[in-house]
């Protein structure tokens, strides 16, 4: 499975304005989790717009699930592939980054 999407990937063919690719790690080198995040999103934050985001976590399953899920959001195009390998060791996701962070709405 992991093999088909990894094909998949490579056989879709982006245009030339997705040449740069922004590479982002979440490790446990830092004290906590949440420190890990925030320099993540940092890192991030320095990206271009249609730059391909690839963001890797070294964090449990859970942690990664929930912070993959939330660059998602934050980050990437709708309108174009988004890849995600969730796994007890490492986790992976690969998307076009959008340029700016979505603005986070109140729904009260």
């Amino acid at each position: 499975m992991l093999i088909a999407i990894f094909v998949m990937f490579l056989s879709f063919n982006l245009s030339a304005e997705f040449d740069n690719k922004c590479s982002v790690l979440i490790t446990l080198r830092f004290q906590n989790n949440e420190n890990a995040y925030a320099d993540a999103l940092d890192k991030i934050n320095q990206c271009n717009k249609y730059d391909i985001l690839s963001v890797t976590s070294f964090l449990e399953l859970s942690v990664s699930k929930v912070y993959i899920t939330d660059i998602i959001q934050t980050y990437c195009m709708f309108n174009h592939e988004i890849i995600t390998l969730l796994d007890n060791k490492t986790s992976n996701l690969s998307c076009v980054h959008r340029g700016k962070a979505r603005t986070e709405r109140k729904l009260s």
